[in-house]
């Protein structure tokens, strides 16, 4: 089976460089971007990693443009500092597939990541 290809979406230097180093151990190919511009081709991807809070264009924006093209099928997991309910609902509503607070429980990431996969349309 080929290596699933995940992509980070956060300003956050230092915690892509982390969420990269924990996907990576656990065998996923993994690519990263520091802003929207650039990934809004879903379907390179099998899952992408999104965070709400960004310089420019935010992550509801890229939420919205990413899940009205209908060829994008990939799963899309909110990491985000933001911990009040309005924004779960919100990321949900705009597409998200789940909706995980910082600081990030790898255990948990992991077994969602690979829940959602199991679960999405072969490419």
């Amino acid at each position: 089976m080929a290596q699933k290809h995940i992509v980070i979406v956060d300003d956050d230097t230092t915690f892509r460089l982390m969420l990269r180093k924990m996907l990576e151990a656990a065998g996923y190919r993994v690519s990263e971007a520091k802003n929207a511009l650039g990934v809004f081709n879903l379907s390179a991807y099998d899952l992408m990693l999104l965070d709400i809070q960004m310089p420019g264009i935010d992550g509801y924006k890229i939420l919205a443009s990413l899940k009205e093209d209908k060829a994008c099928t990939a799963p899309i997991i909110v990491l985000t500092g933001m911990s009040d309910p309005s924004y779960k609902i919100r990321a949900l509503d705009e597409g998200a597939d789940a909706f995980i607070t910082k600081p990030v429980n790898h255990e948990m990431l992991l077994g969602r990541i690979s829940e959602l996969l199991a679960r999405a349309p072969a490419k």
